[in-house]
């Protein structure tokens, strides 16, 4: 509790240095033809900055960034109607559409493909424009930007979707059927080799920091594609580690990020973003009306953190907390661990029911008010996606376990001294589920790693039968399917 009012002192000094989000002020470019656009290179600026805007449109229309972490289960959900069905994998039910917004992943993919329709118009259009202060590195880096964008957008479809339409000419008109979700994040491994060399290393203005694409952030993109593919791809799984080996050492050799201590104010400063830890994030600013509607400590915190939007054990109850046996797993009784004690009050509801608070994130004004980025992408998790790569090689599973320790050395917990093989990828495994509890993660990483078959690894598991008809996957949208009769439903949706 001396932590809760630490945190609630601060909080508004913080507030006052809050950095801004300039690029994001652009509002969506609904026309990108005609005479009067595509002029200058503040044109070319205005239309990139128009595919972050429809991306943070999307990830900030509905839970989106926080469902990989609800879907496996293991929380208690009270009342969460919404939460139930998609932690019981029901994502046909109409409870999704409680509240939240929850089920618009199921309702369209419009607005992603939206965003790749205003990626392949400035590929296209760049070139092209006739201003002779737009230098040549001035563009490429521009369509780089694009590029990544694109990219990243591809990678959300497919870990939603499966396989999708892969559509990267910007005057195609045709439907297109589904493609093979391999064929696609290829093409975008692709993509991103061409792009990287073109973006920044690092951005002058600080308000741009990992919020804006970036070398590093291609690279990271393309070690994360190389791990899924290894998942779908065993043929070729061999070859997709050792990319994802490479892609983690060309970030690395970089030398811009590094792993913040953890203290008291790493809710306020590590977890608000653009810290030296991130990598990529999707950028929130108050004062320019970009606020987390849908992140998930809207649903963990409760009075006197966050005035609760019920009545929960007297406005002490959050909405929804882990359960116990989950705590226990990640967080073994006995074993410290800075992550428990900072992120974590009451954590056993000890005070009611419902009384936990996972405090990682925290609103910047003690109202429901969430400005903290969406961390897509961040330093440790690069690093334990090294060390996960190379123990699955194997060979050099002492450069993975001094990975894995520098992971827990920061947490202040205890290392891991023991040998490769199985034993070795399951503690790096466990140690993403702690090291990215709540940062979108969990159920993807269940997902590329099969291990959501596996009832002990994940309470909302599947069968081999389903897996494989496409229950890890949401429901193509109707409304897709209505627009493109050459779109086809994943098999386990027709039922």
């Amino acid at each position: 509790m001396k932590r809760i009012f630490l945190y609630l002192s601060i909080v508004f000094c913080i507030g006052l240095t809050a950095a801004c989000t300039k690029f994001l002020e652009v509002k969506p470019i609904d026309k990108f033809s005609g005479e009067e656009f595509w002029r200058n290179q503040a044109d070319a600026e205005k239309a990139v900055n128009s595919c972050y805007a429809l991306l943070y449109k999307k990830m900030n229309a509905s839970p989106l960034y926080n469902s990989p972490d609800i879907r496996p289960g293991n929380w208690f959900l009270g009342k969460k109607y919404n939460f139930i069905a998609f932690a019981t994998n029901h994502l046909n039910s109409t409870d999704l559409n409680y509240q939240d917004n929850f089920a618009d992943p199921r309702s369209s993919w419009k607005t992603f493909y939206e965003c790749i329709a205003a990626c392949n118009l400035c590929i296209s259009r760049i070139p092209e424009i006739e201003d002779g202060g737009f230098s040549q590195d001035a563009r490429k880096s521009l369509i780089a930007e694009a590029r990544f964008v694109r990219s990243f957008v591809y990678f959300e479809l497919v870990r939603l979707y499966g396989d999708v339409p892969l559509h990267n000419d910007a005057y195609a008109m045709d439907n297109t059927p589904r493609v093979s979700m391999v064929r696609v994040l290829d093409t975008c491994i692709a993509d991103l080799e061409l792009a990287a060399p073109n973006l920044p290393i690092a951005y002058a203005d600080p308000t741009n920091r990992a919020v804006k694409a970036t070398r590093g952030a291609a690279y990271t993109l393309m070690a994360n594609m190389n791990m899924w593919q290894a998942g779908f791809d065993k043929s070729n799984e061999k070859k997709y580690w050792k990319n994802a080996v490479e892609a983690t050492k060309r970030v690395m050799d970089l030398n811009v990020y590094t792993l913040v201590p953890y203290d008291e104010m790493t809710s306020t400063t590590l977890f608000k973003g653009r810290s030296e830890e991130g990598i990529f994030e999707i950028s929130m600013n108050a004062n320019y009306g970009n606020t987390a509607t849908r992140i998930i400590a809207q649903w963990t915190l409760h009075r006197p953190v966050l005035p609760t939007s019920t009545t929960l054990y007297g406005g002490l109850g959050s909405e929804i907390v882990y359960t116990r046996e989950f705590l226990d797993k990640l967080f073994p009784s006995g074993q410290s661990d800075l992550r428990f004690t900072l992120w974590f009050d009451d954590p056993y509801c000890t005070l009611n029911p419902q009384s936990a608070m996972f405090m990682k994130f925290m609103p910047i004004d003690g109202e429901r008010n969430f400005d903290n980025n969406y961390i897509i992408f961040r330093y440790a998790g690069l690093l334990l996606l090294r060390a996960e790569a190379l123990a699955k090689l194997g060979g050099k599973d002492q450069e993975a376990i001094e990975l894995l320790n520098r992971i827990r050395d920061r947490a202040e917990t205890q290392l891991y001294t023991g040998g490769g093989g199985p034993a070795l990828v399951d503690a790096i495994f466990l140690e993403r589920e702690k090291e990215l509890l709540c940062e979108g993660h969990r159920w993807y990483d269940l997902v590329r790693t099969g291990r959501v078959l596996d009832a002990s690894q994940c309470e909302n598991h599947l069968t081999k039968a389903d897996f494989d008809q496409g229950a890890w996957t949401w429901p193509i949208p109707a409304s897709a399917i209505k627009s493109n009769p050459m779109i086809t439903q994943n098999l386990y949706w027709n039922k």
